[in-house]
């Protein structure tokens, strides 16, 4: 045997993020809390089942099927104690799936956009082939990061699910020591009650007392490590908090937070590409800046990547308002016209590389001052936002004719009201919507939010009003 095969080689400690800033950030924070270094040692390890937090039982049920039913009185805090950790392991399963399916959904996004990069880049080459990948890797390793960071805060919900569902265990079998105790003190002491007519009653209940008083230590000792466990917990949810706005704010810089349609979108001609055409992102500046979209370039397809939930339901009175058959239709005798593909394609509007809002039908700025809205309103359109994040608008809204409903054929929207919009800027947006009634809804919040994804920039004094007008 030789001296070399003794000797230890060096292991490398570095990881494949390590000195990546955020992505290291992200790896630290999910070390220290798979560590579980978080969870108070009076507890130990998470091993227990979140059903044990919906298990109904009376431990001290064993003390009145003896006819001592007033020793419980006595002996009610232990009980109390396990009543306080009880919980809803359906529920709490619930919210931390909830958060593995908001992980899922951007592991897939990083996904497409890696597989279309690829597609779409294996033969450009050139300074802004390369500015394009660098800014495509930041985006990925955004949705990867936001993905691991999700995954996280799902496993912290079930894990303090667990930790508590653990020490009601514990507690419980503390409780149930107790009470296998006194049981078997239990005779010595009714013999005691007997043979004094009563009088050591006093005493009787002394000795309980104190021997409630020792059980409900230990049982305290366990409540205090769960909440100084939980206590660790908070600055890991905490940070976790803070990287997740980190990473949304990054995703909004990069290009469309939820959104990679771009990536297989239009194309337009550029010095590096082969055959003179490059991505979605173009065209760029001579540092390979993404610029948006420019006058002079293809209008870009509609967004299909999914993602804005479309969770306004269109009012039940309105349902057949389209069918000039159905004598109880609403509008009765106007019938709602339902637009086709080619009719609502010519309604889209986009955000280009200023921040405006453009129309499809021939790319000129979109502007509502000749608008008029279904109830004589001047100034303002009404429109509808899709599941992917489309906006559509139209300048001539008829009341009973064209509606809210009348773009998408009365499909649940993601967004519906009014714009006021000048130059293109957006000016104020307003939620009313008959058809799809928000008087207590906050989508057209989550609208604005996409649009912001977009690129959009609103009049520095922009409004926002609700159903009845009134400023948000």
């Amino acid at each position: 045997m030789s001296i070399d095969s003794l000797l230890a080689q060096r292991q490398d400690s570095t990881q494949w993020y390590s000195g990546l800033g955020l992505v290291e950030s992200i790896a630290d924070v999910t070390n220290g809390f798979e560590s579980g270094s978080w969870i108070d040692s009076s507890i130990g390890g998470v091993s227990a089942s979140l059903e044990a937090l919906g298990v109904i039982v009376d431990p001290l049920g064993s003390l009145a099927a003896c006819g001592v039913s007033w020793l419980i009185e006595h002996c009610k805090p232990l009980s109390d104690a396990l009543d306080w950790l009880a919980g809803d392991p359906d529920q709490i399963t619930a919210f931390a799936q909830t958060w593995r399916n908001i992980s899922g959904r951007a592991g897939d996004q990083a996904q497409v956009l890696a597989e279309a990069v690829s597609g779409d880049l294996a033969r450009w080459t050139g300074a802004a082939a390369t500015a394009y990948r660098a800014q495509a890797g930041e985006q990925h390793a955004a949705l990867t990061g936001l993905g691991q960071l999700t995954d996280l805060i799902g496993a912290a919900v079930e894990g303090a699910g667990l930790l508590v569902a653990l020490t009601r265990e514990l507690v419980r079998d503390l409780i149930a020591e107790f009470v296998s105790i006194l049981l078997v003190r239990l005779w010595e002491w009714l013999a005691e009650e007997a043979a004094t007519l009563g009088l050591a009653t006093p005493v009787v209940i002394a000795q309980v007392s104190s021997l409630v008083a020792t059980w409900a230590g230990k049982i305290a000792r366990l409540l205090n490590g769960v909440l100084a466990s939980i206590q660790r917990l908070i600055p890991i949810l905490r940070r976790l908090d803070e990287l997740i706005e980190t990473l949304t704010a990054l995703l909004r810089k990069l290009g469309r937070p939820a959104d990679t349609s771009w990536v297989s979108g239009k194309k337009a001609a550029g010095p590096d590409a082969p055959g003179g055409s490059v991505p979605a992102m173009s065209p760029h500046s001579a540092d390979g800046t993404d610029l948006g979209w420019q006058e002079g370039d293809p209008i870009p397809p509609p967004l299909d990547g999914g993602g804005v939930p479309a969770d306004l339901e269109l009012g039940a009175q309105y349902v057949g308002e389209d069918d000039s058959t159905n004598p109880d239709r609403a509008f009765y005798p106007m019938t709602v016209h339902y637009m086709t593909d080619a009719e609502r394609e010519a309604c889209r509007l986009f955000v280009d590389g200023e921040g405006r809002l453009r129309c499809v039908s021939d790319g000129s700025l979109f502007d509502t001052r000749t608008a008029v809205t279904s109830v004589g309103e001047p100034g303002w359109a009404i429109f509808v936002m899709d599941e992917h994040g489309n906006l559509y608008s139209t300048l001539t809204a008829q009341a009973g004719q064209t509606c809210h409903s009348s773009f998408l054929g009365g499909v649940d929207v993601s967004g519906a009201g009014e714009i006021e919009v000048s130059d293109g800027r957006l000016v104020s947006m307003n939620d009313r919507s008959g058809h799809y009634g928000q008087y207590w809804s906050t989508a057209n919040e989550r609208a604005l939010d996409v649009l912001d994804g977009q690129g959009l920039q609103k009049d520095s004094d922009f409004k926002h009003y609700d159903h009845c007008g009134d400023e948000r």
